[in-house]
């Protein structure tokens, strides 16, 4: 089956195993094969029946959770619309993964119900519905209804983390766009007039040359982009003073919008700014996405002063967003050695002000019942039992009482009846609180290694790194793993065949990536290190003393942006 699965991994058509060239090729490799491009189609779906098991037996001994993305592809020609199911995950070796579990054919796009079921099914039929960690839905197709039906089947077997908080939505800019569509539909025919036609040319060059003339700035760029809506405002807001006096100068430009137009583009162009800031964080490790979203929300609360409506709509929208992910981003953040409870409690403060020490309760509260949930499930304790239930998590890292003076507070608070259930929920306590409590690793722009560095740490705080090793594989962004799925979908030379041989020609094309042990397991190349940066580097993971970490001069600058260049990529 090797040249199938050649075939499979260059995307060929299948009809090239009729081709002479091919034939011969095969032969020189093997003279005894002989075969058609119907001999292919089953060939490939062998492949995917063996691939798939072998998949699954390795899921089931895989002791990570999974992090799930739902998305919608459409074949243009065939006007189908496919549903992606993928997995994200971190394997047992600290490399993160990412495999597509099944990409099935909507009769009905707008069936909230059979999507639901859909998915529901799938995680069943995958045995992964106890293992399910957070939700991301990356597709505008996706309405709320939709989110609501597929989180009410996937995320019924959590426990105290609310629900909500795990499922996270990237549909974001559409309320704001419908309400600029007057104003876009103006500046696209402005731009059209001057680029597409002769008289329209001259009369642009000209006012050009007038606002030079008048002291205006001088543009080395006076090119337009049409793509999107956004290259549309921002290449009109460039030429904005060009516009305004050429509108002065030619009788036949009537396109050109008023001042209180023009002001609710600068408006809006803030407002993408911000999304943008979201959109091009497609590299940055979850754990480093918190901040960035945190910068977002602040922009907004700036924006929101302003008395645009479109302002509003959008930053209601964002809030939305922002409720549904937040506490996950933020547990993320908090397992990141350089960021931990810091990140937190400055992002809050400057987010909520007044509120924020009631913000930060409740989000103790999260990482309380996060942390212990695992706890549960490593100590096999029940949770009526758990310390932590009665202990106020809100000295946690954050306080100036000693680990001495914390850990008396942790016993007095605690009504033991057997010493050995109170040493064994101390120790569970302690592993959070020495985490916490030691000193920020530096951000100081070297490769930093999060994975290696839990693996690294796994012995000493095992809890946590469980929680590592799950919250860190939460996707932030639409995974570059999946920009293939669109080709294939829409590869010409795949336009005859049904649903279910486009779906084992895109999985296959996914799994055959992976080389395979001697065990027979799958072990994907991971994306981010290589040995040499596998290996832990000491000035990177152990914090000098004389040099503070950047989480720790945001907070007495007051600013809490994160270099995005201090990703490990």
């Amino acid at each position: 089956m090797d040249p199938a699965k050649m075939m499979i991994k260059l995307q060929c058509p299948l009809d090239m195993a009729e081709q002479e060239t091919f034939k011969n090729f095969v032969k020189g490799l093997q003279p005894s094969i002989e075969f058609q491009s119907k001999d292919i189609l089953s060939y490939i779906h062998r492949i995917y029946d063996e691939e798939k098991e072998k998949l699954q037996l390795y899921f089931d001994k895989l002791a990570s959770k999974f992090n799930l993305t739902v998305s919608l592809w459409k074949n243009n020609s065939v006007k189908t619309t496919y549903c992606c199911l993928i997995a994200h995950f971190i394997d047992d070796g600290w490399k993160l993964k990412r495999k597509i579990l099944a990409l099935k054919a909507l009769e009905h796009i707008n069936d909230t119900k059979a999507l639901g079921e859909i998915i529901g099914s799938l995680v069943l039929e995958w045995n992964i519905s106890n293992k399910v960690c957070s939700i991301t839905v990356d597709n505008s197709f996706l309405n709320d209804s939709m989110v609501d039906q597929i989180k009410r089947i996937c995320l019924s077997v959590q426990g105290s983390v609310p629900s909500d908080q795990w499922f996270i939505s990237f549909t974001l800019l559409e309320d704001g766009f419908r309400e600029m569509d007057g104003i876009l539909f103006k500046l696209r025919k402005s731009i059209e007039y001057v680029t597409e036609t002769r008289y329209g040319k001259l009369k642009f060059q000209e006012a050009v040359d007038q606002v030079k003339l008048q002291g205006g700035k001088s543009w080395d760029d006076l090119s337009f982009r049409l793509e999107s809506d956004f290259d549309i405002l921002d290449s009109a807001l460039r030429s904005r003073e060009i516009f305004c006096k050429l509108e002065q100068i030619d009788d036949n430009f009537k396109l050109n919008p008023t001042m209180e137009e023009w002001e609710d583009a600068v408006a809006l162009q803030s407002c993408l700014k911000c999304f943008d800031d979201i959109k091009g964080t497609q590299c940055l490790p979850v754990s480093l996405y918190f901040p960035k979203l945190c910068n977002t929300y602040k922009k907004f609360l700036q924006l929101e002063k302003s008395s645009h409506s479109f302002v509003t709509l959008m930053k209601r929208k964002f809030d939305r967003y922002w409720s549904l992910c937040n506490l996950a981003l933020a547990v993320a953040s908090v397992l990141d050695p350089r960021l931990k409870f810091k990140i937190v409690e400055l992002s809050y403060r400057v987010i909520y002000g007044h509120n924020s020490k009631m913000r930060l309760n409740m989000f103790h509260k999260v990482l309380r019942d996060v942390y212990y949930e695992y706890a549960s499930e490593a100590k096999n304790l029940t949770k009526s039992a758990s310390v932590l239930d009665d202990f106020d998590c809100s000295t946690i890292g954050l306080g100036n009482d000693s680990i001495l003076d914390s850990l008396s507070k942790f016993a007095s608070a605690s009504n033991f009846n057997e010493e050995a259930s109170w040493k064994l929920k101390l120790e569970l306590y302690l592993e959070l609180e020495l985490y916490l409590d030691e000193p920020l690793l530096p951000m100081d722009g070297a490769f930093f290694d999060i994975l290696g560095w839990w693996c690294d740490k796994s012995q000493r705080f095992p809890i946590l790194a469980k929680m590592a090793q799950d919250f860190l594989a939460i996707p932030v962004s639409n995974s570059t793993s999946c920009s293939n799925i669109s080709a294939m979908i829409n590869n010409p030379a795949y336009s005859s065949l049904n649903p279910e041989s486009i779906e084992a020609l895109v999985c296959s094309e996914n799994w055959l990536e992976t080389p395979k042990g001697n065990d027979g397991e799958n072990h994907e190349p991971t994306q981010t290190t290589d040995k040499g940066k596998r290996k832990l580097d000491e000035d990177t993971c152990v914090r000098k003393k004389s040099k503070p970490s950047n989480c720790e001069k945001a907070i007495s600058t007051g600013d809490i942006a994160i270099d995005s260049n201090n990703n490990g990529n």
